[in-house]
């Protein structure tokens, strides 16, 4: 088993017992619980100070004299002296099992940005998700690299990576979206589909054909059928949007080629980083990113899309139009 904590190398961290980590001076020290020694708060940080008080060097009386600054420049700040330090990001642990060169299963701990980027290869389904693998259904949490899992469009493909993370409701995240859940009810969109409750988490999307593509019949962007974010069919009654109200850990998965898969008799995406992200990501964090994929060098090895992606909301334009 191989652990590789790629924080080390860019970002310096603190962990906490909650399973995120957060960077340096996130966390300010608690003052201890009682008189023992050495009987600290839960997640408690001492941190000691970066440098000491600067000396004064010269003469001590001219260093205490404030210079004067012309009526005009009084109140503007340096450029260096106005421009504020960049916050920094909150971290989280994901964990990672991929499908190694010689077929055995590798698996890893990375301490990475809780940004969305990266959220979203780890948070489409909840524990417990069933998925249809060539040997029956079998829940997300037991599913190992190398198994074949059944999609619509190539049937069975083997699992080359899952990863996991835990969503936290108290999380400190960038969007509220981060720690909310759609619970999507049995026979939502037919008889057996899904044929059990399905707990979607926020990077989920749904494979369906919208009404205003229903015209187009062929293969991939051609036969009108889309990936659309399973939030979006929030409706209040057989699809709910909800904030868990205790600590859940969600899952993701990725094939050999980016596919449909077959999630409790309904059809949803596989992982794919989609398109554009170099042009979203710098190249630090880019190479971060990669790193939490052993079996991928480069963004092209996660291949094309194999349907396109759309909200309802642009799907609803297109119809409106």
């Amino acid at each position: 088993m191989a652990f590789d904590t790629p924080a080390a190398r860019h970002l310096a961290v603190t962990k906490t017992s909650s399973g995120i980590s957060l960077a340096h001076g996130a966390l300010s020290t608690r003052r201890p619980l009682d008189d023992k020694p050495g009987f600290m708060a839960r997640d408690t940080v001492t941190q000691k100070p970066h440098c000491e008080t600067p000396r004064l060097t010269g003469n001590p009386a001219m260093a205490r004299k404030a210079p004067s600054l012309p009526p005009s420049r009084r109140g503007v700040l340096p450029a260096a002296a106005a421009t504020a330090p960049q916050k920094m990001p909150v971290m989280r642990r994901y964990e990672v099992s991929s499908l190694g060169a010689n077929g055995d299963v590798e698996t890893s701990r990375h301490v990475a940005p809780a940004t969305p980027q990266f959220e979203a290869a780890f948070s489409a389904f909840a524990r417990g998700t069933l998925m249809a693998t060539t040997q029956g259904l079998c829940a997300i949490e037991d599913l190992l690299p190398g198994m074949e899992i059944e999609t619509a469009e190539f049937g069975p493909r083997p699992v080359m990576w899952i990863g996991s993370m835990t969503i936290l409701p108290d999380a400190p995240v960038e969007t509220p979206d981060q720690t909310r859940m759609t619970r999507i009810m049995a026979d939502t969109f037919g008889m057996g589909r899904p044929m059990a409750d399905v707990m979607a988490g926020p990077a989920a999307r749904l494979l369906h054909r919208p009404a205003a593509l229903r015209e187009l019949n062929g293969t991939g962007a051609r036969s009108g059928q889309v990936f659309t974010p399973a939030a979006d069919f929030e409706d209040g009654m057989s699809t709910i949007r909800i904030t868990p109200p205790r600590p859940v850990t969600v899952y993701h998965l990725c094939l050999d080629r980016h596919a449909s898969i077959k999630v409790s008799g309904i059809d949803m995406e596989s992982f794919h980083p989609g398109l554009g992200l170099e042009q979203r990501m710098g190249p630090n964090m880019l190479s971060l990113f990669l790193s939490l994929f052993p079996h991928i060098r480069c963004l092209d090895d996660f291949g094309p899309l194999a349907y396109p992606r759309a909200t309802l909301e642009t799907l609803d334009s297109l119809t409106a139009a």
